[in-house]
């Protein structure tokens, strides 16, 4: 009964404030103005880290670069996209000029995994119970894969066997 009522109030209360909003609209009052305005968060900006130039001799005192380092044009073309090569297409000048070492790594490597393994065990025999760290896509690791389901397989063969005659012996 409460729980009715309390409906049937929130209903009206609804049905009368959009009666109010189309009769202020139609006498010219926007009903917007008396709404809380709300301001987006300011949120900190982030800076990309950056790659430093290197800074090659000028070759005037004879040295001369490393072969590691290359040297990349970067200029926009016709459509104003930017381009990057190592020559730069004849009656173009290059916005920038950077120079790159390529035997920089710049993606971080994965970590080295440790090198104890212990052997495949043969079908039928019983194999280690510890972990083996081993490349995923490795010989090895495809052959300890295949004699693991050999060895379920087997497992689940005996296990239909057993089945097979307490079902044939009743």
């Amino acid at each position: 009964m409460l729980k009715r009522l309390l409906f049937r109030i929130f209903i009206m209360l609804a049905i009368a404030a959009g009666i109010m909003s189309y009769i202020a609209s139609i006498n010219g009052i926007d009903i917007r103005q008396f709404a809380p305005t709300f301001e987006r968060p300011h949120l900190p900006s982030f800076k990309l880290p950056t790659m430093p130039d290197l800074t090659l001799p000028t070759g005037d005192d004879g040295q001369v670069p490393p072969a590691s380092i290359r040297k990349i044009y970067q200029w926009r073309g016709d459509d104003g996209s930017w381009h990057f090569s190592e020559t730069l297409p004849e009656g173009l000048t290059a916005e920038k000029v950077i120079f790159l070492n390529a035997e920089t790594n710049i993606v971080q490597g994965l970590p080295k995994l440790d090198k104890a393994q212990s052997p495949i065990a043969p079908i039928g025999t019983q194999a280690t119970t510890q972990p083996m760290n081993l490349n995923p896509y490795s010989q090895k690791a495809i052959d300890k894969l295949l004699n693991d389901a050999r060895g379920v397989q087997d497992i689940m063969d005996q296990r239909n066997r057993e089945l097979e005659q307490a079902t044939q012996s009743r």
